[in-house]
């Protein structure tokens, strides 16, 4: 565990489920994901104006695929060492690595942090699992500029 975890994106700072501070004022806030048709696993669709909010929107979408709308509070931190050399790449590991604590802690994530996540532990009187999600996938994963921000696509294996 005494691996050196560096900061990522240490400029934002999320304060609801769709808002960073350095988010332009006045713009609305959206939902930051979309589910879209796939033959046999769930692909989503991310879309945010910095790379950082995209982890936001695919913590998101991958709570809710384990959870639903199950309130998550921000009670304890977990470090994840954001890994690889493209944006894609350094997307899905962060994401395999919360999906990891998932399965091995039945930690639920909230918030995307400068040196990791916040959530809580899975309480079955307050959370109901709605199905097991195998993994992040690589296949059709992919992140992109798009206009003022990034869009992403990913593929879960449910």
């Amino acid at each position: 565990m005494g691996a050196r975890v560096a900061p990522f994106f240490p400029n934002s700072v999320r304060l609801s489920s769709t808002r960073f501070l350095d988010d332009p004022p006045g713009r609305p806030s959206v939902t930051p994901y979309r589910f879209v048709p796939h033959t046999a696993d769930v692909a989503a669709e991310l879309r945010a104006e910095s790379e950082r909010g995209l982890y936001q929107a695919g913590v998101d979408a991958l709570r809710n695929l384990l959870v639903g709308t199950s309130p998550v509070r921000s009670l304890e931190q977990r470090p994840i060492a954001v890994r690889g050399t493209d944006p894609t790449e350094r997307l899905v590991r962060f994401l395999g690595d919360v999906l990891y604590l998932y399965d091995t802690e039945r930690f639920l994530p909230d918030r995307v942090l400068p040196l990791g996540v916040s959530g809580e532990p899975f309480d079955p009187a307050r959370h109901h699992a709605l199905r097991e999600v195998k993994a992040v996938t690589y296949h059709g994963a992919a992140v992109v500029p798009d206009g003022d921000g990034y869009r992403a696509t990913l593929v879960f294996d449910v």
